[in-house]
């Protein structure tokens, strides 16, 4: 691959590339709040209204696998506006539809043009930067990331005090306007080589290549199923607080805002700490957080325990994903052989077509049941922590 330069990014393209990332928060976040309202309105299960959010989530994997090559080829900049466009037309288009079908296919437009703003957003710092000053780099976008994340969530809760879940996408569009405004005025074009024409059997070629890399697929996978556990909570925890604990959405909102606190501080920890700590050493030490807070969940959902200790329970299990993310994709991403954006394409296809798999499988027994949501767990964490050990033991004996 051509080697990157280690480029500082000027504070301002970090700021809208940031804003690029919160398509995943705006599309995820600030709709889970009204999974209950979209059930009652829609007239459907709770394993249907989880539909909605994994579409979405599909969408999110098919665009970051779809637009990463895309904008290798024509450009980072050209793609984004005219994806980002798209979006601000399905939030409208959601606004004034009746039917589940219908709204489903919008919800995929959405999440498929949010996933390219999102890999695009990525490409482009993977196009200048590696190594720990690519984590760094990362860790900086989840910043603003994590800054919608608890945004995101009130202002969607709010809009339930005002009207139906159609109250949240007149704020996406506007939101999503917005982004395109800034994304226009501020950001570069990053794309060394920006060529009119899709080369396909070269991109094959260079997945192909990626997807035979252990150094590769072992970030991968415990980036991908690190996600997991924050899809799986924002598909399954709207249900256990409403009817094991009687929340209403406004006040579980008030809980993912501590969550995305916390998303703030643990990317900001990590990007603090790989420059003392071997990145290996932090991946242990997140994903022993994350475990924990696998047991506190599965004590709280089965035998009942306070709210405040579940609540800990997923501030344990969601905070990590900030850490254990950015460090396994710049460990994935030192592997890449082609353009970033082919490299960051598959790792967030990876990560949302996980989390498109599992939402509605956690509401599979109905929306009181907990068992699916503890099996998901248990099956997450184990291979997870086998994952690690795999890349330890492979980067040991590499040296």
């Amino acid at each position: 691959m051509n080697q990157p330069l280690s480029q500082r990014f000027p504070l301002m393209l970090i700021i809208v590339l940031g804003i690029m990332t919160t398509f995943g928060p705006l599309t995820i976040d600030m709709y889970n709040v009204s999974l209950t309202n979209v059930k009652s309105s829609f007239d459907i299960t709770a394993s249907e209204a989880q539909l909605t959010l994994s579409t979405a989530m599909i969408g999110l994997a098919i665009g970051q696998f779809l637009f990463g090559p895309l904008s290798d080829a024509f450009g980072r900049k050209k793609v984004a506006l005219t994806i980002i466009a798209i979006y601000v037309i399905a939030s409208v288009v959601a606004i004034f539809t009746s039917t589940l079908p219908f709204f489903l296919i919008l919800r995929f437009i959405q999440g498929m043009t949010g996933g390219g703003a999102i890999v695009i957003a990525k490409a482009s710092v993977g196009d200048k930067q590696e190594g720990t000053k690519l984590a760094k780099s990362i860790s900086a976008l989840l910043v603003v990331n994590g800054i919608v994340t608890i945004i995101a969530p009130l202002l969607g809760g709010y809009a339930l005090t005002l009207g139906n879940w159609k109250a949240i996408f007149v704020l996406l569009a506007v939101i999503s306007l917005v982004i395109l405004l800034l994304a226009g005025y501020k950001m570069e074009e990053t794309r060394e080589q920006n060529v009119a024409r899709l080369n396909f059997p070269e991109i094959i070629q260079d997945y192909g290549t990626l997807l035979k890399k252990p150094s590769f697929l072992l970030p991968m996978f415990i980036q991908g199923l690190t996600y997991v556990m924050l899809f799986s909570f924002a598909s399954a925890a709207p249900f256990i607080t409403a009817n094991m604990y009687h929340l209403s959405p406004q006040k579980f909102s008030v809980i993912i805002t501590m969550n995305g606190i916390g998303l703030i501080i643990i990317s900001q920890l990590t990007a603090l700490l790989v420059e003392y700590f071997n990145r290996l050493t932090l991946l242990i030490t997140l994903t022993i957080v994350q475990m924990a807070g696998v047991a506190l969940i599965i004590a709280s959902v089965t035998a009942h325990l306070p709210l405040w200790l579940l609540i800990f329970g997923f501030f344990l299990n969601v905070c990590p994903v900030t850490g254990i993310g950015p460090l396994s994709f710049a460990l994935a991403m030192e592997s890449r052989s082609g353009g970033s954006g082919n490299a960051s394409s598959l790792l967030g296809l990876f990560q949302f077509i996980l989390g498109g798999a599992v939402s509605p499988l956690v509401g599979i027994q109905g929306e009181n049941s907990v068992q699916p949501y503890v099996i998901l767990l248990v099956v997450t964490s184990v291979l997870i922590v086998a994952l690690q050990v795999m890349l330890n033991v492979r980067r040991r004996r590499l040296g």
